[in-house]
């Protein structure tokens, strides 16, 4: 065999996907003719006896060549429908399981049974026979491998999201946003992790800690700090100007503070005070005219003025 040539000639030909060929070559020989026959015959309709006759796939064992590639997030499986890639799917549509095919997978699929033992775990109650087909689901269906679902899972416990409808929908959100495998899903909660924080930094800063942070009022906090780029300085400077303008505490008045100074170039206390300064300073030069005086305290610089009546459209 030494020295030995092998020609390969190309002739008519379709597309296996690159994962397929790097990590499934040693799969069950079931599993291998359907995908390829699959492959080979895209967008079209077959019925199981088709399948069979032209794979020599044994009818009782198809189901199983079918679950083979659902379960590893190959094939997606959509009403009758099965693809390669993820059709977008709201819980209305997904299948419910009998109780025979979630006993089967637990017993002889190991990922399912650790899945299944761990959400019990994680939620600290037996699974009822819908917790268990939503389960199932978010592997079959939604698409995230058993180890993406289970750390989704403690996420949403963490978060005080336990029940299984709200872990389907975040489930569903993590898939169309490409969450699917560990490595994105821990990045993905890490950053959760650092706005949630961001966002209670501010909070104690202006002292509305002792209650729980609508969802806006959560967002605006966060964009603070990552958009605006303005730290606790800034922020508390912003608070005063607040409490100064209208007397009481409303986060859209600080933002749109914020935004106002972000827009004139201001990055510092000491560049937001000097707006009002440098006003009093002009004025003063009118000491010839006998009324200027009494009206001097009161004139601002334009642009604090611009600033003002842009903040000021909320309370109107």
């Amino acid at each position: 065999m030494a020295g030995q040539t092998v020609i390969f000639e190309n002739r008519p030909s379709f597309a296996v996907p690159n994962e397929i060929a790097d990590n499934y070559l040693k799969a069950p020989q079931d599993a291998l003719r359907l995908i390829l026959f699959l492959l080979r015959n895209s967008s079209q309709s077959f019925t199981f006896d088709d399948i069979c006759t032209a794979t020599g796939i044994e009818a009782e064992k198809l189901p199983e060549a079918f679950d083979y590639w659902v379960e590893r997030g190959v094939l997606f499986r959509s009403q009758q429908k099965y693809m390669l890639t993820r059709p977008q799917l709201k819980s209305s549509d997904i299948r419910p399981y009998t109780a025979e095919e979630v006993a089967s997978r637990i017993d002889r699929d190991g990922a399912i049974r650790f899945l299944y033992e761990r959400t019990e775990t994680i939620l600290a109650r037996p699974l009822s026979t819908s917790d268990a087909y939503t389960l199932l689901s978010l592997v079959d269906w939604i698409g995230l491998p058993p180890e993406v679902a289970a750390l989704l899972l403690q996420y949403c416990a963490e978060s005080g999201k336990k029940s299984m409808r709200m872990i389907e929908k975040i489930a569903i959100s993590w898939a169309d946003d490409g969450i699917t495998t560990f490595e994105k899903a821990e990045e993905f909660i890490q950053k959760e992790k650092e706005k949630a924080e961001s966002a209670a930094k501010t909070a104690r800063l202006l002292g509305v800690s002792n209650r729980a942070l609508g969802e806006e009022e959560k967002r605006v906090f966060i964009s603070w700090r990552s958009d605006l780029g303005y730290g606790d300085e800034m922020i508390s400077a912003a608070y005063e100007a607040m409490i100064k303008s209208i007397g009481s505490y409303k986060y859209q008045y600080i933002d749109k503070i914020l935004h106002s100074w972000k827009a004139a170039g201001i990055n510092t206390p000491e560049d937001a005070a000097a707006l009002k300064p440098a006003a009093k300073k002009l004025t003063k030069t009118k000491k010839y005219e006998p009324t200027a005086a009494p009206d001097a305290e009161k004139t601002v610089d334009k642009t604090w003025e611009i600033m003002k009546k842009a903040v000021s459209e909320d309370d109107e």
